[in-house]
């Protein structure tokens, strides 16, 4: 008689055990997970509701809006009648009669930052037109901004010969609750809009060129990859970008957990990262967190784009004005994201560096690495690089160190510029203004007797704890006191395209 000695079934047995044992651990593990994501949003979303009151300009949804889904049927003309439409609308949901009274309330009527009371409400799209021109520019303004934000770079252009298109992003522009609905496809078709626009305007067959600053410096690329996908669009000769949002912080993602809760009325402040006073005319003070989110599709969407030499081999020559210090985009992501990736088409990295002869520099957390030293060591670069930097650490004075393409060796030039006074670098919002501008500017514009409110010289002092606005609000460099050089060198740029 044959006895068999098979260990199949016990192995059977074993195999189903570790099976149920690991089923096991992985519901405890994603038991745990779903908890740790809950008692985090619901932590989140109680502290949320430390946060100032809503405000009809938080809580207001616009049925004239433009959506993506409207593309097909709107051309230039009737997005800027939609914007008229837009305006009745504010009009008629938020009520001027029952703001608080503040000269400061960009709603109130007789309020120093009532947009209606400029010579131009900048809040809508605009364009800069001649009957002649040598090329087309179409500028895209940043989350939350305005197309006013655009303005110096649009004179900039207009000056060197070509005709302007400035659109506004779906959104933006007349209440921060605007973007509470707001989609980056719907930015993506206001921008295409623009730019066949701008391809009907005098000397579109001669160049073309997309700028943008910070989301709109990445709307430029998304479009940029993208545009041989519509045989009716043509694609820009080069990109001109200002503090582009190449990388944001993955912190966007656990923002989205909002949604879990904000629908309810108890948690609707958690749609929000911050819920400030709309004191300023051209740009959104309180900021949702929806906005953050389709920032950072986008911006992944781009990243693995660009990530294929292919994709990136398409990119038109770029021109880049970014400071080293950026407390919204990630300045390192811009090289190696983006510029790392590039072909040898001609583009170039200009990067304002610290005051280094600022004392404040001793109150960093970190003072940043000298940008000459850290590209003149990755050289050779296929793109040309230049840095605005001190002439010394004894002194103000500006130099510039450029490192051509291909080469070794910075060439250093002096200049007749020098950091103002209180300055100890540049910030991400002060590169696209002139220090003259009449809302971020140095106040230098103003009239004598005259009342206006100029945020880039408004830094009110007294006791801690006592203003809504924080004092980093005020703080924060708004505008660029090296704009007239980055004008010129845009001008030159755009001359070797």
């Amino acid at each position: 008689m044959h006895i068999s000695t098979s260990k199949t079934p016990r192995r059977i047995d074993l195999s189903v055990e570790r099976m149920r044992i690991f089923l096991k651990v992985g519901r405890w593990l994603l038991t745990v997970a779903v908890t740790a994501v809950l008692s985090v949003t619901l932590a989140t979303a109680l502290a949320d509701r430390r946060m100032s009151d809503l405000s009809p300009e938080h809580r207001v949804v616009f049925e004239q809006e433009f959506t993506a889904s409207q593309e097909q049927e709107v051309d230039w003309q009737a997005y800027r009648a939609i914007e008229d439409r837009l305006a009745i609308e504010l009009g008629e949901k938020i009520d001027p009669d029952g703001r608080p009274d503040s000269f400061v309330d960009r709603y109130s009527e007789n309020s120093l930052t009532y947009p209606g009371n400029f010579t131009t409400n900048w809040n809508h799209s605009y364009e800069l037109t001649a009957t002649s021109a040598k090329g087309v520019a179409v500028l895209l303004h940043g989350l939350s901004d305005s197309p006013y934000s655009m303005r110096s770079t649009a004179q900039t252009l207009f000056d060197a010969g070509y005709n302007v298109v400035v659109p506004r992003m779906p959104g933006h522009g007349f209440a921060a609750g605007g973007l509470l609905g707001a989609r980056w496809e719907d930015w993506a078709a206001a921008v295409r809009i623009a730019v066949r626009h701008a391809a009907e305007l005098p000397g579109a067959d001669e160049s073309f060129v997309l700028a943008g600053y910070s989301n709109g410096g990445l709307m430029a690329i998304d479009f940029a990859l993208r545009c041989d996908e519509d045989p009716e669009l043509p694609c820009p000769d080069g990109l001109i970008l200002f503090s582009p949002a190449i990388a944001v912080t993955r912190l966007a993602v656990i923002t989205n957990w909002h949604t879990l809760l904000s629908w309810m009325p108890y948690f609707e402040k958690s749609k929000w990262l911050s819920i400030l006073p709309e004191v300023d005319p051209f740009k959104f003070t309180s900021f949702p967190k929806r906005a953050a989110w389709e920032i950072y599709k986008l911006s992944t969407g781009t990243y693995k784009q660009l990530q294929q030499p292919a994709e990136a081999a398409r990119l038109p020559p770029i021109l880049t004005f970014q400071s080293i210090v950026d407390n919204t985009v990630s300045t390192a992501a811009i090289v190696t994201n983006l510029y790392s990736r590039l072909p040898a088409n001609g583009s170039e990295l200009v990067v304002y560096d610290v005051n280094r002869n600022s004392t404040i520099l001793h109150l960093m957390d970190s003072v940043p690495i000298d940008p000459a030293t850290w590209l003149e060591a990755a050289a050779p670069l296929p793109y040309g690089v230049t840095v605005i930097k001190n002439r010394s650490r004894q002194g103000p004075e500006i130099d510039l160190m450029s490192l051509a393409a291909g080469a070794t060796t910075p060439v250093t030039g002096t200049t007749d510029m020098v950091w103002p006074e209180g300055f100890y670098s540049m910030s991400h919002i002060a590169v696209p203004f002139r220090a003259d501008d009449p809302v971020y500017g140095d106040g230098s514009t103003a009239d004598e007797g005259e009342r206006r409110l100029v945020f880039g010289n408004l830094a009110p002092r007294g006791e801690e704890g006592v203003l809504r606005l924080k004092s980093a609000y005020f703080l924060r460099t708004r505008y660029n006191p090296f704009f007239s050089y980055q004008a010129e060198h845009l001008q030159d740029w755009l001359s070797r395209l």
